[in-house]
């Protein structure tokens, strides 16, 4: 994916029905799903094996293909690959669903075109909800997009908070390490506009998160999430890219969500990648109340160090195994 591409879907509309191609050994398990997407005016076909799946998606413009990794036998990330270079659309975007959940896996399917993996077995609603999420309006930024800015000149506010963040984690003691990631994501929330600024980590390659903290309540940290139901966190953590949604309310899923979160007002979402030691651990989410649009590039890479910075000075690996031990042991 091109850096800076916005990629859009027309979910929802009258004008244009979005196609969607399952690609699977046992085809009756999307069978729910086709009668969904029939619902809300989708198409999908259903095919059983790899020649057959790139003969349909170079004869007929599909918008996601959803296809089962070991569909491709020896070669199943060259199947992958093949698909993007066959398809009559461009942009199809790539779901691959496996019972080899690995990151290895995982890494391998993105890099070979992949914008998405799910793990079998899986619930209907949760690919349902990443279906919706891929056909609808985003933008997706590869890291080198604004990591490789060099005039920051513009961002000197930001630069300023990543220095006073950096001295302030390098004289943290641990336990007081939880305050003063609050204090960097309420001075982000400052800079950007946001009414809810949140650090959240994952557990592995699975789909639980803890939020660590969220800017706007001091006393919400360390809380169990289940990433089910956030694609946008999935998408990111799986392939590394930046995503914005910069106004929710015409993205159907998250205008849904939106409409059911009644503690904050949602009018677009940022969602940053954070690394510790090369991988992506979690994610940095910024939500502003009113659609907004993508700040400059400077501004980006200086928001990304900042994530980074807090999951490198917060040994987020270590955190990690300390929250789930906790909660495993006091419920």
């Amino acid at each position: 994916m091109s850096d800076g591409k916005v990629v859009q879907g027309d979910f929802g509309t009258k004008a244009v029905r979005n196609k969607v191609i399952f690609a699977d050994f046992t085809t009756s398990k999307f069978s729910a799903l086709v009668e969904w997407l029939k619902r809300d005016g989708m198409l999908s076909e259903l095919v059983s094996d790899a020649p057959a799946l790139l003969s349909r998606i170079s004869e007929a413009h599909f918008d996601v293909c959803v296809v089962n990794l070991m569909l491709g036998g020896i070669g199943p990330f060259q199947l992958v690959a093949s698909i993007q270079k066959r398809s009559k659309n461009p942009d199809v975007r790539i779901i691959v669903i496996s019972k080899q959940v690995h990151k290895m896996n995982i890494q391998n399917a993105i890099e070979a075109g992949a914008q998405d993996f799910i793990a079998e077995p899986f619930e209907n609603e949760n690919v349902y909800n990443r279906l919706v999420y891929h056909l609808t309006p985003k933008r997706v930024i590869a890291p080198a997009g604004y990591e490789s800015v060099g005039n920051l000149d513009s961002a000197r506010e930001y630069l300023q908070m990543l220095l006073e963040a950096t001295e302030l984690f390098s004289r943290t003691e641990r336990e007081k390490i939880h305050a003063h990631i609050l204090r960097v994501l309420q001075n982000i929330a400052a800079l950007t506009g946001s009414n809810r600024t949140s650090l959240i980590i994952v557990d592995g390659v699975g789909e639980e998160g803890v939020v660590l903290a969220s800017s706007d309540d001091p006393s919400f940290y360390d809380f169990p999430l289940s990433l089910s139901k956030y694609p946008e966190i999935l998408h990111v953590i799986h392939t590394g890219n930046f995503v914005l949604i910069d106004d929710v309310s015409r993205n159907d899923l998250t205008n849904r969500i939106k409409n059911k979160v009644r503690t904050i007002t949602i009018g677009s979402l940022m969602v940053f990648p954070v690394r510790f030691n090369a991988e992506v651990v979690g994610v940095l989410v910024i939500r502003r109340p009113k659609a907004i649009e993508l700040p400059s590039m400077e501004i980006l890479r200086v928001l990304q160090a900042l994530a980074n910075t807090m999951a490198a000075h917060a040994n987020i690996q270590f955190l990690l195994r300390k929250i789930y031990r906790d909660y495993v042991r006091e419920g």
